[in-house]
């Protein structure tokens, strides 16, 4: 399958752009986990809610001093962070072994960002992530329910109070 076809079906892939590298990653968040009060009300006719999360994304760029030796280093400064109070992100530390490591000997920049449909516009050690062109296909968020089987006590007593409903056409 392509990377298109892959990010078409909302599937987690990893490809490399033009010294890009990205990480396409999808979550599926099931409410009841974040709040308990909506696993236990069972089956409604109408909720009107509102469901606000704020995500922390951001972006980091990590200085990179001798890069593919034994001594490689990483800096991150305050200046060079725009998550706000933490930095949800790890960048994993490679120390070559044998000269043969993951970060090349050129690279003197690592920036990583985290964000929910396309990256926005950035400006660190000249890389701007947005040129990138990369995005999700859906740029929005849905909210599904599943239809699951009613327990059966909750079913009769359903079923005997909605007996004689009159359809109007």
């Amino acid at each position: 399958m392509t990377p298109n076809q892959i990010n078409n079906e909302f599937r987690p892939y990893y490809t490399v752009q033009g010294g890009y590298m990205f990480w396409h990653d999808y979550a599926v968040i099931k409410l009841n986990y974040l709040f308990e009060s909506l696993n236990k009300i069972g089956l409604v006719k109408r909720l009107d809610a509102r469901l606000r999360l704020w995500v922390n994304t951001g972006t980091v760029n990590v200085s990179v001093a001798n890069a593919d030796s034994n001594t490689i280093a990483y800096t991150l400064t305050p200046a060079n962070n725009t998550f706000s109070n933490t930095c949800p992100i790890l960048i994993n530390h490679h120390i070559a072994a044998s000269g043969a490591g993951i970060v090349p000997a050129t690279v003197q920049n690592i920036v990583a960002g985290l964000y929910i449909a396309r990256p926005p516009t950035t400006s660190f050690a000249g890389i701007n992530l947005a040129a990138s062109i990369v995005q999700h296909p859906l740029p929005n968020s849905r909210l599904y329910y599943s239809q699951e089987t009613v327990d059966p006590q909750k079913s009769i007593d359903y079923v005997q109070r909605n007996r004689n409903k009159k359809v109007i056409l």
